[in-house]
């Protein structure tokens, strides 16, 4: 095989999932079925109906101020409308799949917390039990999603893209919880903001906009550093861990971060090294 086209042919993949190759790139995405679009609307509507239902316990508590409540729901009203159109436009199968209903899960679970989280008032202990709790659910039904999709035939390059921006956004809302607790100090949100600083240094720095090369040790290590990202937030979050546990936890799962990124902005430039001597 040309060197060349196996480069390219590399560069097709991201975290163990095919992309659609250069080969396809004037081959038009079929429409949707009528099916995925009705297991669509039936499962965000529930979705939406069920976040609608169980904000006005905690306003009603007192837990969560209204302003605050209002803007979780229109946080996942929008993240419904972004995901559909994604649905729609990328999503390569006839259903929508149980895995995706996961990770839409975990997207509310997510908007609640985030509720609490710009609320002004303080975190009582007993709401840090319930957000850890909340949380420890989130990154339990993390474990599942991946499960389910390779079960029901169902992975694609949307939906392994969903679950990165959901642990995304759930680690950002996790580490301005944490903060916001005065469990650890501010430099927690470099935690969070981490991933999206990343995403802003591909604007200034092209290669890293490159879908990473397939290496399976690679794919590991970024989920069990995500894995450990929300343990040591979820750890730090608890009433009982004491400040310097706390602390730790959390730069360790930074230092571990950092680490990662570090050795996925090597890999590539390596890589673009590689295609700068086959041109």
């Amino acid at each position: 095989m040309d060197r060349r086209l196996l480069i390219e042919s590399r560069l097709d993949m991201v975290g163990g999932y095919t992309e659609p190759s250069h080969m396809s790139i004037g081959i038009a995405l079929s429409s949707p079925s009528n099916t995925l679009l009705r297991e669509l609307r039936s499962a965000f509507a529930l979705s939406f109906v069920l976040v609608l239902a169980a904000m006005p316990l905690p306003v009603l508590g007192g837990t969560i101020g209204a302003v605050p409540a209002l803007i979780a729901v229109a946080l996942f009203a929008g993240s419904l409308f972004a995901i559909t159109r994604g649905l729609v436009a990328h999503h390569p199968h006839s259903r929508l799949g149980a895995a995706n209903r996961i990770t839409l899960a975990r997207a509310a679970i997510a908007c609640v917390i985030a509720a609490r989280a710009i609320e002004p008032a303080p975190l009582a202990a007993t709401e840090r039990w319930l957000l850890a709790a909340a949380a420890g659910a989130a990154l339990m039904l993390d474990g599942a999603d991946g499960w389910a999709a390779r079960r029901q035939g169902l992975s694609s390059v949307f939906g392994a893209r969903f679950d990165l921006e959901v642990d995304a956004f759930a680690i950002l809302v996790l580490s301005f919880t944490v903060a916001k607790a005065h469990a650890v100090s501010c430099w927690v949100l470099a935690i969070g903001l981490m991933r999206y600083l990343y995403l802003a240094g591909g604007l200034a720095f092209p290669m890293l906009r490159r879908p990473m090369p397939p290496r399976p040790i690679a794919d590991r290590r970024r989920k069990t550093i995500a894995v450990v990202q929300s343990v040591g937030l979820i750890l730090a979050l608890a009433p009982t861990t004491s400040p310097g546990w706390a602390e730790a936890a959390c730069a360790t799962a930074f230092g571990l971060l950092c680490f990662s990124f570090a050795a996925d902005v090597v890999m590539l430039w390596r890589t673009a090294d590689l295609i700068a001597e086959v041109e």
